[in-house]
């Protein structure tokens, strides 16, 4: 018993029991049910890796690539990197570029994808020992990254389908932790990585609101100058104007129909509840409208009521993941910053915290094991894995908009009334 109160227990240690624990259990019931739970927890075979081949395709036809519509929907700056990684293995299919199976299986294709996908682990474990400084630790290069690796937001959807997601999610990730850096270089490397972020998905270019919250202005006007470069510039080189026009099209075409059995975005979840109720399609998609927006509008402005950085991504990882209805189960991943912000923020010894801070710790870590991992248990949910997943990240933004809501009425704070110190404290 004395040995066990001189355990020094962290969150992130909690974590890896979580996390680890629910992933290791999935392994063992997947092979006593045959292989059924890796079925059910892990996208559709039929499109594995589509969504790297499909744009590495696209990528060979610069002139007409947006002309096709979906699913040629990224920025061309995505697709001249997909040029550049394309053209160590070159193939041209004379069915065209709609034929991505035929990329896929192209000679030494497969290979070329493999080392893009070691290069991106590789950033994801340069990133945890960025946000941890104990280095050379089993905890931070092997189970941490192991952990988040074989999640379900890793592999069963975005490594899943090759989607360029998880790279932008490291990305970011760096991107919360270098813009408080004391670094002038890691400071303006992080401009240039929401930059590229929004380059591959354009909507990261939502984190740039950080720079307005703080009023800095200059770095504001840096990240707009480095947007317009990286977004507009390669349209030189990719459909010029009417690839411009036609992409325009596309991104309004996919964001506009609200899919219910998408309950991993709001607009789908309050349809699909509508849907429950026995409500008409078209009253269903209204309200699923009016839910989504007032869900961005709230996250905006808890965004600017937070004082806690993790808090702060949390809001704005929120709006990525949930708020456009053409958001696919994979943008899970964009949580990653919101986690590590989080684990940084409370990495010190629980011993030494009272029970609130312990009770408020122990549920937000049983939130983060739950989505990074391979939350089997969801499958037998009433309502469905992705239903069951997205929920817990739900909750975990309406808690802490009620903390928030608390914490200033509390201290008899003007709600709308924003400082800085949360800032100072994450560095």
């Amino acid at each position: 018993m004395d040995k066990l109160k001189k355990i020094n227990l962290k969150p992130i240690d909690l974590f890896l029991i979580v996390s680890l624990g629910i992933t290791l259990l999935f392994i063992l019931f997947n092979i006593t049910t045959k292989g059924m739970l890796f079925k059910e927890c892990v996208m559709d075979s039929p499109f594995l890796f589509s969504d790297y081949f499909y744009h590495l395709a696209g990528s060979t036809d610069d002139v007409n690539v947006y002309s096709y519509g979906p699913p040629y929907a990224f920025p061309p700056f995505a697709y001249l990197i997909y040029y550049l990684l394309w053209s160590l293995n070159p193939y041209r299919d004379s069915g065209g570029i709609t034929n991505w199976q035929n990329y896929r299986s192209a000679d030494n294709a497969l290979v070329v994808f493999v080392i893009y996908n070691m290069l991106i682990m590789m950033i994801l474990v340069y990133c945890i020992n960025q946000y941890f400084q104990e280095r050379n630790t089993i905890k931070n290069e092997i189970l941490l990254p192991t952990a988040i690796l074989v999640s379900y937001p890793f592999m069963c959807t975005s490594i899943q389908r090759g989607n360029i997601v998880a790279l932008v999610a490291i990305m970011l990730s760096l991107v919360w932790l270098w813009m408080s850096s004391e670094s002038k270089v890691k400071q303006e490397l992080a401009l240039i990585f929401i930059a590229f972020a929004a380059g591959f998905k354009l909507y990261p270019a939502l984190i740039g609101i950080v720079y307005i919250k703080r009023k800095e202005w200059k770095k504001a006007v840096r990240l707009i100058i480095y947007g317009i470069i990286v977004i507009f510039l390669p349209f030189i080189i990719f459909g010029g104007y009417k690839g411009a026009i036609d992409l325009y099209h596309t991104l309004r075409g996919i964001a506009s129909y609200i899919n219910p059995n998408k309950t991993n975005t709001v607009c789908g979840m309050v349809k699909w509840l509508g849907l429950k109720f026995n409500m008409p399609d078209s009253s269903a998609n209204i309200l699923g409208t009016i839910v989504n927006y007032i869900f961005l509008v709230s996250s905006l402005l808890f965004f600017f009521m937070s004082k806690r950085k993790w808090q702060e991504a949390l809001f704005l990882n929120g709006i990525l993941v949930s708020f456009l209805p053409s958001n696919w189960v994979y943008t899970l991943v964009y949580y990653l910053s919101t986690f590590f912000l989080f684990m940084q923020e409370y990495n010190k010894d629980m011993r030494s915290n009272e029970w609130k801070t312990n009770a408020w710790i122990i549920v937000h870590v049983i939130g983060f094991g739950m989505i990074f991992s391979v939350d089997f248990l969801m499958v037998y949910y009433k309502y469905g894995l992705i239903t069951g997943i997205f929920t817990i990240t739900y909750l975990l933004i309406g808690i802490n908009m009620i903390n928030i809501l608390y914490e200033r009425a509390k201290s008899g704070e003007n709600l709308l009334k924003g400082r800085m110190n949360g800032w100072r404290g994450c560095r």
